[in-house]
């Protein structure tokens, strides 16, 4: 496969970094997260995240003076806003779904302390609505999409003097000028995954304080070929890192942390089954056990069978619901006989059975719901994550939920999803279904009695 450009330069990067510390400050703040993890998960809200991880260490072989500062594990809001207002130069953050009114305070303290501060934003929620956000939060520059690339293009613009006015020329941006939103170029997804450095996990606090970091999120792909209608997906095309780099970076991470357990966040782990053979044998010859996410249409026995083999102990599949109609408006893709199916095999294989389950997707009916409960009663599942329907920007159902009235102000909605609670029956409900609320109520906690009684059944860290 002949690289792009961005590859190229990524790839050079990597190979031949600039000396370190040579370009001005670069601080990026981590946002909190208000949401309750999801059980057995909760490792995730405090371990080093890959993007963040990726970002920073491009901006450190970049020569900058990278420093990463983490309100997740409790580093003081003044004392994180003071340091990088201090250091000066790039102050960079991170958005997620939860993490708008963070990210005001945030940028809104750093910039009282010191205006001359470049500010930077990326990541999923700006990229899906990007025009709120970059009005809401006013950064200087917003990279929208993969950051990678255009970070390293726009870290040399911004020491060169160049201002946000003469930043058009820079694909893949997000630019506030004369308080209109201006967007460049597109810039194409990185399809060869292998030209990306293995992320420095030293730059994070909390790596600083204890190197040993026995749980952590990783991944071997970038994207999904799923389009469903809820899902909150910024990737076009699905992308792979080579069986030999994921290795690479899993034996440099299990030498340097003593990582024992991989959360695999591939939203398709089993997309190619003849590289996921490969994924399972790196993981195996590390001696590691691990989780993965997929989805259910894939799924062979004698694949089930070699992942328990090399160290996989769950799957958590993205079930939703067990009603074809609502499947179908869901634009799944996925039939109910795959989910019995999958979830079946893979018992026998040895494997725990998670579900994600969404409670109130267009097309739900009492009928849909009684099914619902129905196979988790009769299956070995274990309904992990349970969520009332939530529109997420840039995805068919938060359009259909501004078309019908229920959201009418972006950044308020923002400001409420900071508040979501998976697993919580008192959760929001945004009702886009023809069924009281009541009746999502009941389901959702009878689901909720469901899944306490399952995780009786196994020890801590089964799932």
């Amino acid at each position: 496969m002949t690289r792009s450009a961005d590859e190229t330069r990524l790839a050079e990067l990597v190979a031949h970094p600039r000396p370190a510390g040579s370009r001005p400050p670069f601080t990026m703040i981590l946002p909190t997260s208000p949401q309750v993890p999801t059980p057995n998960r909760e490792f995730l809200l405090e371990t080093p995240t890959e993007g963040v991880s990726h970002i920073a260490t491009v901006a450190k072989l970049a020569g900058w003076q990278v420093k990463i500062r983490d309100l997740r594990i409790g580093e003081a809001f003044e004392d994180v806003c003071r340091d990088a207002a201090a250091r000066g130069g790039v102050v960079a953050m991170p958005t997620f779904i939860d993490s708008y009114p963070v990210n005001l305070r945030v940028l809104e303290r750093v910039r009282q302390l010191n205006p001359a501060v470049t500010v930077l934003i990326g990541g999923a929620l700006v990229s899906s609505l990007p025009e709120p956000l970059i009005r809401g939060l006013s950064p200087d520059y917003t990279i929208l999409g993969e950051g990678e690339a255009t970070l390293l293009e726009l870290l040399d613009h911004i020491e060169n003097g160049g201002t946000p006015a003469m930043a058009k020329g820079i694909a893949g941006l997000g630019l506030l000028l004369d308080n209109e939103v201006h967007y460049t170029p597109k810039r194409r997804q990185l399809m060869d995954l292998d030209v990306l450095p293995l992320p420095d996990l030293f730059l994070f606090p909390s790596v600083q304080q204890d190197p040993e970091i026995p749980e952590l999120g990783i991944t071997s792909s970038r994207g999904c070929y799923g389009r469903c209608s809820f899902c909150f997906l910024n990737m076009e095309k699905l992308s792979y890192k080579s069986p030999e780099r994921f290795e690479a970076e899993v034996a440099d991470l299990v030498a340097k942390h003593k990582i024992r357990y991989f959360y695999i966040n591939d939203l398709t782990f089993t997309s190619n089954l003849e590289r996921t053979y490969r994924i399972c044998d790196v993981l195996k010859r590390y001696g590691l056990t691990w989780t993965c996410s997929t989805r259910v249409e894939r799924i062979q026995p004698e694949l089930l069978r070699y992942m328990h083999a090399c160290g996989c102990r769950d799957i958590w599949y993205g079930v939703e619901s067990v009603d074809q109609t609502v499947l179908n408006l869901a634009d799944k893709q996925t039939k109910v006989e795959e989910i019995e199916y999958a979830v079946a095999e893979t018992v026998k294989a040895g494997i725990k059975v998670a579900a994600n389950l969404i409670v109130g997707l267009p097309g739900e009916s009492e009928e849909s719901l009684k099914k619902m409960m129905e196979f988790c009663r009769k299956s070995e599942v274990i309904p992990i994550s349970i969520k009332y329907l939530t529109p997420f920007p840039g995805t068919k159902i938060y359009d259909m939920a501004v078309e019908r009235g229920y959201i009418t102000d972006h950044l308020a909605y923002l400001d409420s999803l900071a508040e979501r609670k998976v697993n919580d029956p008192n959760d929001a409900i945004i009702n886009l279904t023809d069924l009281p609320e009541a009746t999502l109520r009941a389901a959702f906690a009878e689901l909720l009695e469901i899944r306490r009684e399952r995780l009786k059944e196994f020890p801590h860290g089964a799932c």
